[in-house]
């Protein structure tokens, strides 16, 4: 049945009638691309919120701290799906991208000690746009002489592995790794209308590196808890590998290729988070602020890297355990939240704002399906801006391996 719903909203997001082109965010050219803090649908739709959000079966990324607090082992796997309409001085457009959005496997081995593990691949930043410009006639302004185009995509992952165990009665801290890796793709081929003329360069930065996350978490009582994480890590190493072609008509007059080796600093990040609990109702807010300004990669002259803020806030409808009717068996979220990108396009402050909608499917004693859906603005007040669309969907399987044993 799972693997039949898979394959179904798969066909869905891929077949999209309104989609125009491949491509997705034109900032996330800048830098590592868009920075992805938190994977999986049931926190998308609460829009991030997580820092101190516990779920009976979601996979909690961004605070190890709350590892502990699911009873079961799971297999999570998620596919995100975005629509971007794209407007700029030089015209609008209408692009979309879809990718996998990580595959987490979660181990509950003693929830009395709050002692869970988690392990597996997620997306760490993404990087998905198409441009197209017209390029002028030197001596007719009006008539163009050819255009130029640039098309990116790829990214960096991160093999997580993280652990949470229980210090005291109320408090629980967490530790986990991400080892970063992951190759993001960059072409820009400019063609003139004289002679069929183009030229042809490929970018390529593959990036490798570590960073580690500590978080704790609060209960002081049923009803308010407090969550906190911490990471941060040395630089990074990436290759850069850039091939430039030219070209008259499809005959070949040049073609090099350079290869260089540097490092670029990793963002160093601490957030804090809240939440009331009433009942099946659980309400949460998160601030998370990181510091990008040692990042080198790929920043052209037109961009400055520097800053990243969000704010969000987000509340949890759990189902009941044993519903009377159907409606009360589904789970249902919704958040809202702000974010000041870490990188300012000439000189302005690139923001989104954006709102989300949530709810998830029970299969079976421990299996649910998780949709969520965001939709919101980004851009500065002039040039470029754009509003999105993103649709996630989540398979969250679950079973008991680690049977408890009677302490003395």
């Amino acid at each position: 049945m799972i693997p039949a719903i898979c394959a179904a909203l798969l066909a869905l997001l891929i077949i999209h009638p309104n989609a125009s082109a491949q491509g997705g965010s034109n900032y996330s050219t800048v830098g590592f691309g868009d920075l992805r803090l938190s994977t999986g649908a049931l926190y998308d739709g609460m829009a991030g919120t997580s820092i101190a959000m516990t779920s009976d079966h979601g996979i909690n990324t961004v605070n190890p701290a709350l590892l502990g607090m699911s009873n079961v082992t799971r297999l999570q796997a998620t596919y995100r799906f975005a629509q971007h309409f794209v407007s700029a001085r030089d015209g609008q457009s209408s692009q979309y991208n879809g990718e996998v959005d990580g595959i987490l496997a979660h181990f509950s081995i003693d929830t009395a000690m709050g002692l869970g593990v988690n392990f597996g691949v997620t997306p760490y930043s993404s990087t998905n746009y198409a441009v197209e410009r017209l390029i002028g006639s030197a001596t007719d302004s009006t008539r163009p002489s050819g255009k130029s185009s640039q098309v990116g995509s790829g990214g960096v992952s991160s093999i997580q592995l993280g652990v949470s165990y229980r210090l005291l009665p109320m408090l629980y801290a967490g530790l986990s790794t991400q080892v970063l890796f992951g190759l993001t793709s960059q072409t820009d081929e400019a063609t003139t209308n004289v002679y069929s003329e183009r030229v042809r360069t490929l970018t390529g930065y593959d990036v490798r590196g570590l960073l580690m996350r500590g978080g704790l978490y609060l209960r002081p009582n049923s009803s308010w808890s407090l969550g906190a994480f911490i990471s941060g890590g040395g630089d990074a190493s990436y290759t850069v590998t850039r091939s430039v072609v030219g070209f008259v008509g499809t005959a070949t007059f040049f073609d090099t290729t350079t290869t260089e080796n540097a490092t670029t600093g990793l963002p160093f990040s601490f957030g804090l988070g809240a939440a009331f609990n009433a009942g099946r109702t659980t309400l949460g807010a998160d601030v998370e602020i990181a510091d990008l300004s040692g990042v080198t990669m790929n920043v052209p002259a037109w961009a400055s890297v520097g800053q990243f803020m969000r704010a969000s806030i987000g509340i949890s409808h759990t189902a009941a355990g044993y519903a009377p009717s159907f409606f009360d068996k589904l789970g249902y979220r919704a958040g809202f939240a702000y974010q000041r990108q870490y990188y300012t396009v000439n000189g302005s402050n690139v923001n989104e704002i954006f709102g989300s909608i949530g709810v998830d499917f029970p299969l079976g004693n421990a299996a649910t399906v998780d949709l969520a859906v965001q939709g919101g603005f980004r851009g500065p007040s002039t040039g470029l801006t754009e509003y999105f669309g993103r649709f996630m969907a989540s398979v969250s399987i679950g079973e008991i391996w680690f049977r408890p044993f009677a302490r003395d």
